[in-house]
């Protein structure tokens, strides 16, 4: 009888490291929102080159935009010489054209679905749009797996806010899903592996350049990288 005991005690404590285990090493996973999740780059660069015309930014067509992209975007923008302050008029200005057009801004066919599906991983946003205008996008489509959402207004540097999430979770294998070369190299800098997404802003060919440690052309192909 001891003996069954003992071997019964010892499936069980087996079982319960293995599954400790599996928690420990789970796949956190970190997205990008414009360009992976919300089809807003029409209405984000309307209001952004808007924006730029008025406080006399020199950004005046789509590829100048993208450019900014393949960096940090408020990193690119001090570089022009921009002050933090004209930045920050350009960023408000945007912000208030996205609001007032929210209901433009769709969601990526199939990304609904397969946000749902990913939802027993530690789901995360960083982006570089704010907040509560995120939030308030995902309450309005129903996508509620997310557990924090770490915009602009949190902090400017995706790379710092990614390594802020991999901090609480030291033992997991960490995931950014990006659409633009800045994205890719922010979250190679923070330690991540890196996934491009080709439906976003930069070409598959930007992309590439950036080196992302797997390339997916569907939300649908997220799955087959964390089944």
């Amino acid at each position: 009888m001891y003996f069954r005991i003992s071997l019964l005690y010892n499936a069980i404590v087996i079982v319960y490291i293995a599954v400790f285990h599996a928690l420990l090493m789970e796949d956190v996973i970190i997205f990008d929102y414009d360009g992976v999740i919300a089809d807003s780059k029409e209405i984000f660069m309307k209001y952004f080159l808007e924006a730029c015309k008025i406080y006399g930014v020199n950004v005046t067509t789509e590829e100048e935009f993208l450019r900014l992209y393949e960096g940090n975007i408020y990193e690119s923008m001090l570089s022009m010489g921009l002050s933090r302050e004209k930045i920050l008029s350009v960023v408000y200005h945007m912000r208030k054209g996205l609001i007032e057009n929210r209901d433009r801004i769709r969601i990526f066919s199939g990304m609904q679905e397969v946000l749902k599906a990913l939802s027993s991983h530690p789901l995360f946003i960083v982006t570089s749009n704010d907040t509560e205008v995120v939030k308030e996008f995902l309450q309005s489509w129903n996508i509620n797996f997310f557990k924090e959402i770490l915009g602009s207004d949190r902090e400017a540097s995706k790379e710092k806010k990614i390594k802020s999430i991999m901090k609480k979770y030291p033992s997991s294998k960490h995931f950014f899903v990006g659409d633009t070369m800045g994205d890719i190299m922010e979250g190679k800098r923070a330690g991540a592996r890196t996934v491009a997404a080709t439906w976003g802003w930069h070409s598959e060919g930007e992309l590439i350049k950036a080196e992302p440690d797997y390339i997916v052309k569907t939300p649908f192909e997220l799955l087959q990288i964390f089944e």
